[in-house]
């Protein structure tokens, strides 16, 4: 070390760095992407859509796939289905026909949506009153 020169100090520091990846406005796509960081689409994509980050659907995207994720946003158009074990947001600007599974959702006013929302706490307590039920009816046996 020069004379002079104060001795820097390290600490240390978690950085997070997030990649995204896109599928740009002219590239069109058959097929499966996989996706583990967040994935942005702006083009066109026929097939399935899988990943475990975000993935969003930008404005001029069209896409005929089936979309898996942590989070889902569509702002363009979708037909097929969406699952999202977080999120789904759906904005005014957005197009989508198929049904939606996920844990929570929101809708913006003036969005086409054609599908049915499926909560997985619904989910969750529909599976719950499958496994109660069985025990109800041997409770009325006994009772009989």
């Amino acid at each position: 070390m020069p004379f002079g020169a104060k001795k820097e100090e390290t600490t240390s520091k978690v950085v997070t760095s997030s990649t995204q990846s896109v599928v740009a406005k002219d590239l069109s796509i058959k097929g499966d992407v996989y996706c583990a960081g967040l994935l942005r689409i702006e083009g066109h994509v026929e097939g399935s859509i899988r990943g475990t980050g975000e993935v969003t659907i930008s404005e001029d995207a069209v896409v005929k796939a089936e979309i898996e994720g942590r989070k889902v946003i569509v702002l363009g158009r979708v037909e097929g289905n969406i699952k999202a074990t977080d999120t789904v947001e759906i904005v005014s600007s957005s197009q989508v026909f198929g049904d939606v599974t996920t844990e929570k959702i929101s809708i913006e006013e003036g969005a086409v949506f054609t599908g049915k929302v499926l909560t997985k706490t619904l989910e969750k307590k529909e599976e719950l009153e499958k496994k109660e039920e069985p025990k109800k009816e041997e409770e009325r046996i006994v009772q009989k």
